[in-house]
C-alpha cells in the first residue's frame, strides 16, 4: 500500500521532520556534554513520535481498506498483521 491522500501524506511528512529536528537536538546535547536524565527524555519523547507516525501509518491502511470494502479478507487481515508486526 502506498500513502495516497494529501493530507495524511502531509501529517506524516510533519511528524518525521518534527523527529528529525529533535534527534539533532539530541545529538548537540550530547556534544555539549548535557545530563544523561536530559537526554534519555528527549530519546524517549522522540521513541513516542515514531510510535506516532507509525500509529497514523496503520490508521491510513485500515481505512484504505475499510474504503474499498464493507468486509475484510483473510488477505486485508494479513497485510494489516505484517504492518503490526512492523511496529513492535
Amino acid at each position: 500500500m502506498k500513502i495516497k491522500d494529501f493530507a495524511q501524506k502531509k501529517r506524516v511528512s510533519d511528524r518525521l521532520r518534527r523527529i528529525e529536528g529533535q534527534i539533532r537536538g539530541v545529538i548537540q546535547m550530547i556534544e555539549d556534554e548535557a545530563g544523561v536524565k536530559e537526554i534519555i527524555q528527549q530519546l524517549s519523547a522522540i521513541r513516542s513520535a515514531v510510535g506516532q507516525a507509525a500509529n497514523e501509518e496503520i490508521v491510513c491502511a485500515f481505512e484504505r481498506v475499510s474504503e474499498k470494502k464493507t468486509s475484510l479478507s483473510q488477505e486485508d487481515f494479513d497485510e494489516i498483521r505484517v504492518f503490526l508486526k512492523t511496529v513492535r
